[in-house]
Parts: structure tokens; sequence; C-alpha cells
């Protein structure tokens, strides 16, 4: 070889190549893997929410009725007047998986009501919120 040639040796390019290989890699990795985990938070921000717009209608309802059903099935929670009042339905979920299941008569002036929302992702079933819940009313004599 002479001494005044410039340029890259297939052994250097090859080097370079094998570098740029190994850095996209990475980063292709790291940018997968926080997408994957922004996904799973969002979601389970979305199953926060369902349960805290369901406990907030929950509450609502409680404080100004006498009675009502509470009926908590696996896709659905509603709220019934008791038998000797109007006929009432209310849905106040209806997007996820929700538990445990319940149907209870609940009269608000007699006490408190106590239990845990389960809120479920329908595609990720290992996606759960429980909210341990107590409904109250302010007693007045």
């Amino acid at each position: 070889m002479k001494d005044n040639q410039s340029g890259m040796t297939l052994v250097e390019l090859l080097a370079v190549l094998v570098l740029i290989s190994l850095v996209t890699g990475i980063i292709w990795t790291t940018m997968s893997i926080s997408m994957k985990h922004n996904s799973v938070e969002t979601t389970k921000l979305q199953l926060q929410q369902e349960a805290n717009a369901v406990i907030t209608k929950l509450q609502r309802e409680h404080r100004v009725r006498e009675c009502y059903n509470l009926n908590i099935e696996e896709h659905e929670i509603t709220i019934t007047n008791c038998e000797d009042q109007p006929a009432f339905k209310e849905i106040l979920g209806n997007e996820f998986k929700y538990g445990p299941f319940m149907n209870r008569k609940i009269q608000p002036k007699k006490g408190n009501t106590r239990f845990n929302l389960e809120v479920t992702d329908l595609t990720n079933p290992k996606l759960t919120v429980t909210v341990p819940t107590e409904i109250t009313r302010y007693k007045s004599e």
C-alpha cells in the first residue's frame, strides 16, 4: 500500500456498522419498553378514573335516596329503586369488568355501606384496581 492512500478499510466499515446496529438496537428496545409501560399506566389510570366516577355517582344517589338496590354484575353496575318506590334505574358503569358481584338493598338512613369496588381491564385481566369504599350519609335527627 502506498502511504498517501486515504479511506476506510473493510474492517473499519464493518466495525462502524456493528456499532450503529448496537446503538440502534438499544434505542429501539428502550423505546419499546417505555411505550409498553406507558400503555399499562394509562390503562391503570383509566381504571382508577372509572372507579372514582362510579363511587362519586353512588355517593350522590346514596345522599338523596331513602332506599335503593345496588347491583354489581360482571360488566355493569346499576342502582334501582326499592319495590315500594317509583321505577328508577341508573347505570353507574359498563365499560370494564366489575366485582365483587353484589345485589344488596341499601337504606342510607340505617347506616353506612362498606364494600371493595374492583375494576378490571377487559383486555388484560391482570390489571385490576381495588378501591375500599364506605358510602356515608349525614345523620339527621
